[in-house]
């Protein structure tokens, strides 16, 4: 325990700088983890596995972050049977699955008007359905994300190999974005209509919270800390 205390330093202000405004870090006990009650707490429950993704050389740490459990929980709603979402992805049926990557992301953006979530659904901040986005024609960057994410998965990506990532862009600002598994190597869907990278070509965006089929996990750097006899930890 003593070690992940000492690993995970990103602090309760270091997150609000990075659009989480009222949340706060917990490392805790499984035991102490469950009397945690504030709304917007993040919780760590352990220490990445080998398989998360630990992104644009970070280390992903599992999390629980109620604050966006209601927006998570829209964007895993399924919208295969939707006509429009058939017909967006009617023509990459056949396309093996690196060119079905490109074409939902060309597709998407071309297809859905970006607008904000206060002129679409006055909210400062709503994660809509899939579904609800199709039949909008419009939506925000999370909204176009989950958007792709169930095209994707309508075409038969698993759910797993599925991210939404929300970070820091150095030019952008806050951004969130879909991540892809593919072949061991993920690729990252941005908002603004490029060619889908590589993450380890995608230069200056510093992630703070992945959200994936069965866990969110928080993202921190790994450092080597000479105080702790030369290992190296996640902060």
């Amino acid at each position: 325990m003593g070690s992940i205390q000492t690993g995970i330093r990103r602090s309760a202000a270091q997150i609000a700088a990075a659009a989480l405004p009222f949340a706060s870090i917990v490392i805790a006990t499984p035991a102490a983890a469950q009397t945690a009650a504030a709304a917007n707490t993040i919780v760590v429950t352990g220490l990445a596995r080998p398989s998360v993704p630990n992104l644009f050389g970070t280390v992903a740490v599992p999390a629980r972050v109620s604050r966006y459990s209601d927006g998570w929980f829209r964007s895993r709603q399924d919208a295969s049977s939707h006509p429009a979402m058939q017909r967006l992805i009617a023509p990459a049926r056949s396309l093996p699955k690196q060119m079905q990557i490109d074409y939902i992301q060309q597709a998407v953006t071309q297809q859905i008007h970006w607008r904000s979530d206060a002129t679409e659904w006055g909210k400062h901040d709503y994660w809509a359905t899939a579904s609800q986005t199709l039949d909008h024609g419009a939506g925000d960057m999370e909204d176009r994300a989950i958007l792709k994410l169930q095209a994707l998965k309508s075409l038969g990506f698993p759910g797993r190999d599925l991210y939404i990532t929300m970070g820091r862009d150095k030019v952008g600002g806050q951004i969130t974005v879909l991540v892809v598994k593919l072949a061991d190597h993920f690729y990252v869907l941005d908002d603004l209509g490029g060619k889908p990278v590589l993450a380890e070509y995608r230069e200056g965006f510093e992630p703070f919270l992945t959200f994936g089929a069965n866990a969110t996990w928080l993202h921190g750097r790994r450092v080597h800390l000479a105080a702790a006899g030369g290992r190296s930890v996640a902060r």
